[in-house]
């Protein structure tokens, strides 16, 4: 693996970790909410991703969600979170992944029936309202709100990680990214910013968010990934953006080794910095 630090992003990845058993320990469900967040009014989605459309009819409590939870028999235990969205409607979460997460102490959340052929608006609001349901009912460490993706899902991502600075803390981009700004790619030529955040969503972003790009020889997004990162995020002066360059991918799973490597780059500032403020409400115990 091939990290390219952009900025003035000096990271030192930590040496993978030996496999655990607490992985068996974890508790699959799939499940469904039924109180919206509120960040998923048509007022915060506009100023939030720029989207001045009626949004389609959306329902949360017809919405469900595949959740995971490691060690689940330790009710007091503060976990981070991994909302992952896929492009595909069956939420697919790469089984050879699971012990990672595990071992990071992450729970999984990932949307189900919101693959690449549902609304963009619906997307985004299933992943907010997942992860304000997740925060209401564990006890979850603000400084670790992760959103990643593959592909149609990293696009989401990626809008997620910028127009929600505020609540999550890192984002993980693999084979796709959008952004907010046109990115030149040389003459005339540019990729089209593909929505429109209100410029403090933005800043807190750029400050305190953690985002890693991962593509490769391979990848059809690899050109793009690679101007967004550089005349994208570098750009536009976001602090903390790594890319990493993985042989081969051509949009197929990257090695567990990959997701170690990323997982270390969002959590690097987890232990010194302090939570950002959430409007999520805290698990009471």
């Amino acid at each position: 693996m091939t990290p390219c630090r952009l900025a003035n992003l000096m990271l030192v990845l930590g040496s993978l970790c030996p496999a655990q058993s607490s992985v068996r320990g974890a508790e699959t469900n799939s499940v469904q909410f039924t109180e919206p967040a509120p960040y998923t009014t048509q007022e915060e989605i506009g100023r939030r991703f720029g989207f001045a459309i009626v949004p389609p009819d959306y329902d949360l409590s017809r919405e469900r969600f595949r959740l995971e939870v490691p060690s689940a028999q330790q009710t007091n235990l503060v976990r981070g979170l991994l909302v992952w969205l896929s492009p595909g409607d069956d939420g697919y979460f790469p089984p050879l992944w699971q012990e990672v997460l595990a071992r990071h102490n992450l729970i999984l959340l990932a949307p189900l029936q919101v693959g690449d052929q549902r609304h963009a608006i619906d997307r985004l609001r299933v992943a907010l309202d997942g992860t304000c349901n997740v925060c209401r009912n564990y006890r979850v460490d603000r400084r670790r709100i992760f959103v990643g993706g593959y592909a149609g899902g990293a696009r989401i991502a990626s809008m997620v990680g910028i127009g929600c600075g505020d609540i999550f803390t890192g984002t993980l981009c693999i084979c796709g990214v959008n952004f907010h700004l046109n990115v030149p790619v040389g003459g005339t030529q540019y990729y089209p910013g593909s929505f429109y955040p209100n410029p403090e969503i933005v800043q807190s972003a750029r400050t305190k968010g953690r985002f890693v790009l991962v593509t490769g020889d391979g990848d059809p997004e690899a050109d793009k990934m690679k101007a967004v990162a550089d005349l994208g995020f570098r750009r536009d002066r976001f602090n903390n953006v790594t890319l990493l360059l993985v042989p081969g991918i051509a949009q197929a799973t990257p090695e567990a080794s990959t997701l170690e490597q990323a997982l270390a780059l969002l959590e690097a500032s987890a232990s010194t910095n302090a939570a950002p403020h959430s409007k999520y409400p805290q698990r009471q115990n």
